[in-house]
């Protein structure tokens, strides 16, 4: 599914003291009237594409211990093929608990519980989430015979979710 970005453009709206937004579809890249649900272009849902929300979510953060050291003495594509098989399997330990993958970042994998849905148990699933990781993990140490460690934070808290104007990705700030 889509998602559409807005953007201020000048026009008559403007002469009242108003700015008028023009979505424009993540999919596609067509402009969208505001309030559309669907792109008229492609048909992918654009509904609360600028819409933010706060919301209770639960934040898991996770990174591997030693990464950089790792990468500097590794050939890079051992390196790339060694992270994204462990964090291929992460990504399942995730959803398997409802959670939503936000963002991966080198060694780091940002996930959210409660955004975009949400459970009455959402920190409790992170937990889970984060241990099934760590065991996840362990097995692939016992497969490969290496002794790779993963740090995990959790945190709840309030946050705005939405999409970025700039990049139109679902995210929590």
């Amino acid at each position: 599914m889509g998602h559409a970005t807005g953007t201020r453009v000048p026009g008559c709206s403007e002469a009242r003291g108003e700015a008028a937004t023009v979505l424009t579809c993540s999919s596609c890249s067509s402009p969208a009237p505001e309030g559309a649900r669907f792109c008229p272009s492609c048909g992918s849902e654009v509904s609360g594409a600028l819409g933010e929300e706060r919301r209770v979510v639960t934040v898991l953060f996770a990174d591997i211990v030693g990464f950089t050291t790792l990468s500097e003495h590794a050939d890079p594509e051992h390196v790339k093929r060694l992270v994204d098989g462990i964090f291929q399997r992460m990504v399942e330990d995730i959803g398997l608990f409802g959670g939503h993958v936000d963002k991966i970042l080198g060694d780091c994998i940002v996930a959210l519980f409660g955004a975009p849905i949400t459970h009455d148990d959402d920190p409790e699933r992170a937990v889970r989430a984060a241990l099934k990781m760590q065991q996840t993990l362990s097995d692939h140490n016992r497969e490969a015979g290496s002794d790779l460690q993963m740090r995990i934070g959790i945190n709840t808290g309030e946050v705005l979710v939405g999409a970025f104007r700039a990049g139109g990705a679902y995210t929590a700030l």
